[in-house]
Formats: C-alpha cells, sequence, structure tokens
C-alpha cells in the first residue's frame, strides 16, 4: 500500500469513526476498523429516542486505536 493509499484508508476509517456506528445493547459498538467491541468513554443522555455514545478501540495494532480516535455510537430506541 503506498503512502497516499495509506492516508485515504485513514481518512475513510476516521470518517465512519465520526458519523457514527450502530450500538446493539447486547453486543456494544464495533470498531469500524477491525471489528472488535470498542470500550464507551462518554454516553450522553436521550434525546428523544436517540442516545449518543462514543467510544475508544483498545485492540492492538488497530488504526483507529493507534491514532486515538474516538468513535461514536448511535442507539435508537424502537
Amino acid at each position: 500500500m503506498t503512502a497516499q493509499q495509506l492516508a485515504v484508508h485513514v481518512a475513510l476509517l476516521k470518517s465512519r469513526a465520526e458519523s457514527g456506528v450502530d450500538y446493539s445493547p447486547r453486543f456494544g459498538a464495533l470498531c469500524p476498523s477491525c471489528g472488535k467491541p470498542a470500550k464507551i468513554v462518554r454516553t450522553l443522555s436521550w434525546e428523544g429516542d436517540t442516545r449518543i455514545r462514543y467510544h475508544r478501540c483498545l485492540t492492538p495494532g488497530c488504526i483507529l486505536s493507534s491514532i486515538n480516535q474516538s468513535i461514536k455510537s448511535v442507539e435508537i430506541d424502537r
């Protein structure tokens, strides 16, 4: 992978992490880079039927973990 390809790949992963992944009460939120469960670091209050959480991936070798990128998750109460 060239430096330019790596930069594009990292930018896409950061974009996914910032835009939000699904949150499951049963399984939590998965890191968009490595697919492993991410640790909750902050939970916001419910706004209507939606709750936002922020996570960090703690998996060694994961790109988002290495750059210390937070991961946003969205839970919807159905």
